[in-house]
């Protein structure tokens, strides 16, 4: 048996060069090739076909089922999911919708309560008959309102002018306190929404809202402190449905956690850094996001709103685990019917599965040895052609070629040009770098020399050792020189390392001989000859080279 490798088609495509555009090079000519028969490939093309057709069939009908199945229930699930996630991203919106209000109606109330007196206390430049007046409205303000732990009036320095508190400490003084410093450095009249801290009157944890107070000359005259219970607000934040791990968080603009829920008195006052939420808050007054916690780690899908009066925002936070309980728990029902089903039918279909596999086991086997018979002899065809190493023609298969093309030339009086190719100091390269090198090295050339084999019916070989050949139909010398230029400076493109070599790295000599018209009793081993004593000749000028002997 005779199989034609790839590398050795001779059939050229029919598309004409000019010699101007190949250096040389002809329109390439059509080669007849031999029509060699091959009884292995005959045979497969006629072997009968299967028996097992109704198997087949039988087969895609229960693959169809199946994927009918696992899509009708993935599109459900997909379904409950995306109506999960629905369901919950509005309940969050409604949610922080509400406690955003809430709040806010709070903190509003508060600001009015401070605007108030702080016009009173403007209109009156803070006399001594005004203070003492004053302080029964405050009391009243505060006992009225069971979300404020008490009123102050401080003076220039931080003295204590004015209370709600029932007892006051000598020394007291609050001049320390970050408000107080802000409103005594800052001419603005807003309110100031500070970080919680502790009450030094009673030691619970508070909220100041705070009010700069001036003089009639516009100075700074005292500040005016509103203190909200934090525990009133959690009282507040801990009346909303948020599940077991979800979280609701009141924060300054700034991304300073006023109150969390959970509660955590380290949280009080904390500032994340690299917050999430904040970069998302800070260009939105309202939104949603995914996110998993910086302060417990947990996922959840949290909803924040600006409040719409004051300076904080709220974050509604839902774990996902909770989000998604119910969707699980349908989901692993509907998968669990979804495997029965599954099962059912494959249980059904097993009996006539088996028959009709056991009826076409013979006709299998026969097919799947005759399969393997005539892979194994194309692989065999191939090896019969081809280098071991390389993958390219070997010798055996170079030699018919050439004298077949050489045939061809001959009788239709077109040129056709032989290239020899030797690797330069391929012996040092070999010492140095070893034999395992040396065949990737090999691999390597043989792939870049193929790349400048251009046309259908150029024909590369293995000449042996570390020599190649080429087969350049339809090409004069001139086309052939610029082919194995190319062929060369495709090896230099490779970079191959080469210590002992001018170069430094490995590169190749060619030898090209051609055999024209006026040549017509030229024989193969006499083009050969003229190509290897070219090659010499390239060697000797100093490798690296392609040295042309016409023929």
């Amino acid at each position: 048996m005779a199989a034609w490798p790839v590398l050795s088609g001779l059939q050229q495509s029919g598309a004409a060069r000019s010699n101007a555009q190949a250096g040389g090079r002809r329109p390439s000519m059509q080669l007849r090739m031999k029509s060699i028969p091959s009884d292995v490939e005959n045979d497969a093309q006629t072997l009968p076909g299967p028996e097992g057709r109704p198997f087949l069939a039988a087969g895609v009908f229960l693959a169809l089922l199946t994927a009918v199945l696992i899509a009708t229930n993935v599109w459900s699930a997909w379904r409950a999911y995306d109506a999960a996630w629905s369901q919950a991203s509005k309940t969050s919106r409604n949610l922080g919708h509400s406690v955003a209000n809430q709040l806010d109606s709070v903190f509003s109330e508060v600001d009015r309560v401070l605007h108030t007196l702080g016009f009173i206390l403007e209109s009156s430049d803070m006399t001594p008959a005004t203070l003492e007046a004053l302080q029964p409205i405050m009391v009243t303000h505060v006992s009225r309102a069971e979300y404020l732990h008490g009123l102050f009036v401080y003076g220039p320095e931080g003295q204590w002018l004015v209370h709600t508190q029932p007892a006051q400490s000598r020394q007291a003084n609050n001049s320390d306190r970050d408000y107080f410093i802000f409103h005594r450095e800052n001419r603005s009249s807003r309110v100031l929404i500070g970080k919680p801290l502790r009450s030094r009157s009673t030691g619970d944890w508070i909220i100041p809202v705070s009010k700069r107070i001036d003089d009639a000359y516009g100075e700074f005259a005292g500040v005016l402190l509103a203190t909200v219970r934090v525990d009133q607000i959690l009282r507040l934040l801990n009346g909303f449905d948020i599940g077991e791990n979800g979280a609701i968080s009141l924060s300054l603009v700034d991304g300073t956690i006023v109150l969390r829920r959970p509660y955590a008195v380290e949280d009080l006052g904390r500032k994340l850094p690299n917050n999430p939420l904040l970069s998302a808050a800070s260009s939105a007054r309202t939104g949603m996001a995914r996110l998993r916690s910086p302060i417990d780690g947990v996922k959840r899908l949290v909803v924040f709103e600006h409040l719409p009066n004051n300076p904080l925002f709220i974050a509604i936070a839902l774990s996902e685990k909770e989000i998604l309980s119910q969707w699980r728990d349908a989901a692993q029902v509907q998968l669990a019917c979804l495997l029965l089903m599954v099962s059912v039918i494959g249980l059904s279909t097993r009996y006539v599965l088996r028959s009709m596999r056991l009826r076409g086991a013979s006709d299998r086997a026969l097919r799947t040895a005759h399969q393997q018979i005539v892979h194994t002899n194309s692989q065999l065809a191939h090896l019969v052609d081809h280098d071991g190493l390389t993958g390219i023609l070997n010798r055996r298969a170079f030699d018919r070629r050439f004298e077949e093309i050489l045939g061809q030339s001959r009788r239709y009086g077109r040129p056709v040009s032989l290239v020899l190719f030797d690797v330069d100091h391929f012996k040092a390269y070999n010492d140095h770098y070893g034999h395992l090198a040396g065949d990737e090295c090999l691999r390597m050339v043989a792939a870049a020399l193929s790349k400048a084999m251009r046309r259908p019916g150029d024909v590369l070989a293995r000449y042996g050792g570390e020599e190649f050949v080429a087969i350049l139909p339809d090409t004069a010398a001139d086309g052939a020189r610029a082919v194995a230029n190319a062929a060369r400076e495709e090896v230099a493109r490779l970079a191959l390392d080469h210590v002992a070599s001018a170069e430094g790295i490995v590169t190749v000599s060619g030898g090209v001989a051609a055999a024209t018209s006026a040549a017509a009793d030229l024989t193969a081993s006499a083009v050969i000859e003229q190509a290897d004593q070219a090659l010499y000749r390239a060697k000797k000028q100093g490798r690296n080279r392609v040295v042309v002997t016409g023929g």
